[in-house]
């Protein structure tokens, strides 16, 4: 059961960590209307003011957090993964 809850919660984070992302992605385009720029924001550094940031970060950690959360139901619970 605690397997099932792990996974689900595993999922649930990765959705919530992109969807942080492409709204601090949209937020930054909206403001700058620099749309090459969200293209190189993966690879190289732009503007974003605090709010944008803050959106971006915590949905790479979120998103980061799920791929551990991963690893750690592959590692303790093999025959259960999906």
């Amino acid at each position: 059961m605690m397997e099932l809850g792990l996974f689900w919660t595993e999922k649930a984070l990765l959705v919530v960590g992109v969807l942080f992302i492409l709204t601090g992605i949209v937020q930054y385009g909206r403001r700058s209307h620099d749309w090459k720029g969200v293209v190189t924001m993966f690879y190289k550094r732009v503007p974003m003011n605090v709010g944008e940031y803050k959106r971006y970060r915590l949905g790479v950690a979120f998103v980061i957090f799920a791929v551990v959360l991963r690893f750690a139901l592959h590692v303790l619970w093999p025959q259960y993964t999906l």
